[in-house]
Parts: C-alpha cells; structure tokens; sequence
C-alpha cells in the first residue's frame, strides 16, 4: 500500500493512530467529539453562572466554551504542513479541497467534517508532499540513518522526534506502534526510504495532525475541564498564526506555564512580532469579519464593468495590504480601519482619487473614508451588473454594528428583487421595500445604511448620475444607535462608525466569534463574558485590533472547558 493507492484504508490506519482522538477511557472526560450542546442555559443567565449538569449533580459555570474536537480549515491545513515540511506547497488552497464550512463567515470552526471527496483529496496531498519531501532532501534531514542495517531503530527514532510535532504533543506507547507498523508496510520489499515515506503519508492524514482537541485530561470538582498543557499551546498557536506551536511554545507548554495568563499574554505578544504567519492571520480574521475575502472568488459582467478583471488582484491585495498597515504600522485600531482616508500604494487603482501622501510609508491619501469605501467591500457587497444596498446595508448593519436583523424566511417572506427599470436609479428602484409592511421593520435599518453608498457603484467606482438621473447618497439613520443622524453619504456614515463604541464592541464580539470558532449555544454566554472583560482592557476597549485579540488570548477561561 503505497502512494495513494488504498487511500480511505491508509486514512483509517492513521485515524487509529491519532490517538488524540481516541485517548483511553480513563483519561478521556465526558463528552462528545462535536455534537450539539445538550444543555442550553436558560435566556438571562448571568456571566459566570452555574448550571446543573443532570443526573451527575455537578455544577458548572455556564459561560465556558464546550470541550470538543475540531478539524483544521483548508488555510490551517497548509500553514501546518508548510510549517511541518518546510515546503511552499498549498494542497488545500484553491479547488484541490472542498470548501471549508463557515459560521458566522469564519472559516475556522467546529462544523468543518471530513467527507468521501476530502479524504481523497488528503490522501492525494500526503502523497505529493510526500513525494516532494524525499526528492528535496527534507525527509534525510528529518530521518537521518547513516547505518541501514539499523534501519528500524533509525525509524524509531524519526517517530519519536517528528511524530510529537505533527500531533502537537508526546506520543503514547500504542502510537508509536502503529507509526512503526506503517514504517514496516512501506519498507517490505523495498526500502527505509520507502518505509519513511509511508510514515510521512499516514501522519499527512492522521486525527493527530487534522484534529485539534480540546477535551483536557481531567474534570475538577466544580465540573470544569482543565485543557492539557499541549492543547492550550496548540490552541494559543493556531488562534494567531494558524500553524503548530514552535519549539518555546512547546517547551512552556512542557514546563505547564500556559495555564497561567500573563504567559500566555506574553508568548502571544511574540508570536505577532516574529511569526509572519501571525500577521497573515489578523489580516485573514478582519477580512473574514467583514466578508470581503470573498471578493477573491467575485466576478462582475465583464460589459458593465470591463475593468474588473484586471483591476482585481489590486482590489484582493489593497484589502489585505491596508488591514496589515492599519493593524501592525499605524494606530492598530478599529476607528483608523474604519475612518482612515489613506490606502496602501498597491498600484494604479484608476477608482480613487489621490490627494498626496498617506501617514503610512507607501501609503496614498484618497477620497475615501475606511475599508467600507474601499473596492474590496464594495464589489463584493454588489451584483455583478450593479451595486446593491441591501447587501451593503445587511453587512454593515450586521457585521460593523451588531444590529439585529432577522432573516425574510423566518417571516416567510420570498425576496423579489426590484424589478429592472432604465429610467430609475437603483435606489428609487429598492426603495420599494420600505413601502412593504412585511419589510419596513428591517429596512429602516438596513436602507439608510446601504443607500448611504450609492454614489459608488458596483465595482466601487465614483458615480453622481445613474442612467441620466442624479443618484442620491443622503441618508438619515434613526435606530437609536449610537450613530443615528443625518448623512451626506457613506464618506460620514463611515467616520460616525469608527467614532462609535459599539462598533468597537461589535468588532470584539466577531473576534470572539473568530477565536471560538463554534456556533454552539454556549459560546453567546462566554461571548458576553469576553465582552465583560474586553471592556476592562484599555487597549483592547478603545479598538485595538491585536489587544482585542490577546484579551481573548489571556482571559481566564481560555484554558477551561465544561462538559458538552
């Protein structure tokens, strides 16, 4: 069995040996790998609450995240076997794996499953990378055997020096034996690099390196679950850089420092200033908050908008170069994402109009106010044909301000979208549902934050008419939110946003959300006690995008879960 010939077979060899998955009764707490909560807490109960937990009696605080188990997303995959292989290969980028699953617009969470397609597409990838590793050199770096006749000792040893790597922690006896067992596979008849090969192939596809866990090894008194040292460095190192722990975050997870919350602040703290990878993932995580990574995969009419094809990649990599500026060069907050008239220097962007030299070096100052006004979040929030403030509305309503707004299936509402008409301009066409009575409740939230954007067209061009008639951006917001008043356009909706607390408070909430990673009843009361104490950070409360983070990193139920 070698390459990626029995591939389902060779993927449950090494599920057995992800032993992560299947530690021994003994020491495996109560719960389940990623079903639904059993319990849900009552509506109104307060941070910090206890609940019943059934027939066992036990109490448990109810605003702690559920032990679980979660596979890697398609980007963790990559930034993991890049890390582990030294390699510049992606398998899972692109259409070479499936989609990941997303809740919330996160693509890391715990309803990512493993289905028919995957499980070709991993073995596939194990077998490149496998492939690759040995014709590069990097499987004799990592598996020296100068002597052949001790061959099985020399795999022996790669076992217990790589293995630990892959699965993040000290292997148990039982996986040594089953990674010696694949060894022997691909060695009969053949060679030790052959062996060693098929070793790299069955890690490539094990629970071990595709599941992260967080069950802990014990239950306390109280009826909570202390994550091992190992889960929490791998929890820590896969919340900020999306890759295994490094060697200092192992050694403190062996010396058992992580349980404690100024060292985890402090191994946070490096990790954003030496690891690219943790720069990379706070540039993902707002990009993913405000949906516009997906402007990647957009496409737009090619009659209407001719330039979009070749503008795009300047478009992906402004939204991506701007979050890096704003997050690691200059004030690092919310408001400046919010309410910067600068952009990074990505090229000739024929949309914006230029007014000089930004306070950034290699930055522009433009006619535009914050990433709301920017083409990646404009495009994307449009059709291909035109813009669209109901798009534009119900993300930023839900997204920037956390306003709530139900969907038009929980009323049974079938959308039709505005009929086309050559002699109106897009708003007088959807103004129509704020004269429905089914709609009115939502739109009057959602029209005055989306109309407030028609000056900019679908691909986020500057427009004053539309099909011969003046288009109107004015827009009044009246919700009694902390930004309600008159607006001239989306350029003053986006400075009163970035001036607002509550979007600060709404942007700590999504990096909850983010940083949970589950969709689970239980994460809405940890969520309001991370807010509880995101408020009593300074850094973090006045929108700091990477103190908003390490708050989430140093709160003291990080490194706690309850039963599910």
């Amino acid at each position: 069995m070698r390459g990626s010939d029995s591939a389902s077979a060779l993927l449950c060899l090494a599920i057995v040996v992800g032993a992560a998955c299947e530690r021994p009764e003994r020491e495996r707490p109560s719960t389940g790998g990623g079903g639904a909560a059993r319990t849900t807490p009552a509506r109104g109960q307060t941070d910090g609450a206890a609940r019943a937990s059934g027939s066992a009696g036990r109490r448990e605080p109810a605003s702690l995240l559920t032990a679980r188990i979660r596979r890697l997303a398609n980007a963790e995959y990559d930034a993991t076997v890049q890390r582990l292989l030294a390699t510049r290969a992606s398998p899972a980028a692109g259409t070479e794996f499936p989609p990941d699953f997303r809740q919330g617009g996160f693509t890391v969470n715990d309803a990512q499953r493993i289905d028919a397609v995957l499980v070709e597409r991993l073995a596939k990838a194990a077998d490149a990378l496998a492939t690759e590793a040995r014709a590069n050199g990097t499987l004799a770096r990592v598996a020296p055997c100068g002597d052949r006749s001790r061959a099985r000792r020399c795999a022996r040893a790669f076992i217990a020096a790589f293995g630990p790597r892959v699965y993040r922690r000290p292997l148990i006896h039982e996986e040594v034996t089953a990674l010696l067992a694949l060894y022997a596979a691909g060695a009969a008849g053949a060679t030790y690099e052959d062996g060693i090969a098929h070793v790299l192939r069955g890690l490539l596809q094990s629970a071990g390196l595709l599941y992260l866990t967080e069950l802990g090894d014990t239950s306390s008194s109280d009826g909570t679950i202390a994550l091992t040292p190992y889960e929490i460095a791998s929890s820590l190192s896969y919340l900020l850089t999306s890759a295994p722990p490094d060697d200092e975050l192992l050694a403190r997870a062996a010396a058992g420092g992580l349980s404690n919350p100024a060292e985890r602040e402090a191994q946070a703290r490096r990790l954003l200033e030496i690891d690219a990878l943790a720069q990379d993932n706070v540039v993902r995580l707002v990009r993913e908050w405000l949906g516009i990574d997906r402007i990647d995969e957009s496409e737009k009419d090619s009659f209407v908008y001719p330039d979009f094809a070749e503008q795009k990649p300047r478009i992906v990599a402004e939204s991506k170069d701007f979050v890096r500026a704003v997050a690691f060069r200059a004030s690092g907050t919310v408001s400046e994402l919010l309410g910067a008239t600068w952009t990074v220097d990505t090229g000739p962007l024929a949309l914006y109009r230029t007014r000089g030299d930004g306070p950034v070096a290699g930055s522009t100052l433009i006619d535009r106010v914050g990433i709301l006004n920017q083409a990646a979040f404009l495009a994307r929030y449009a059709n291909a044909h035109e813009s669209h403030p109901v798009f534009r509305g119900v993300a930023t309503a839900r997204r920037v301000a956390c306003l709530p707004l139900d969907s038009p299936t929980s009323f049974d509402i079938i959308v039709v979208p505005p009929v086309p008409d050559p002699g109106k301009t897009t708003r007088e066409r959807f103004a129509v549902h704020s004269r429905d009575s089914l709609c009115q409740l939502c739109h009057s939230i959602i029209d005055p934050l989306g109309f407030s954007f028609e000056h900019l067209d679908g691909m986020g061009g500057f427009r004053s008419r539309e099909n011969g008639r003046p288009v109107d951006s004015a827009v009044v917001v009246s919700e009694r939110t902390a930004f309600d008043g008159p607006y001239a356009d989306s350029n003053q909706l986006a400075a009163a946003l970035a001036r607002s607390e509550s979007v600060r408070a709404c942007f700590a909430r999504f990096t909850f959300r983010a940083g949970a990673a589950t969709g689970k009843p239980a994460g809405r009361l940890a969520e309001e006690e991370f807010l509880s104490f995101w408020r009593a950070t300074p850094a973090a409360a006045e929108g700091n995008i990477v103190e908003t983070l390490i708050a989430f990193v140093k709160r003291p139920t990080f490194a706690r879960r309850r039963p599910e």
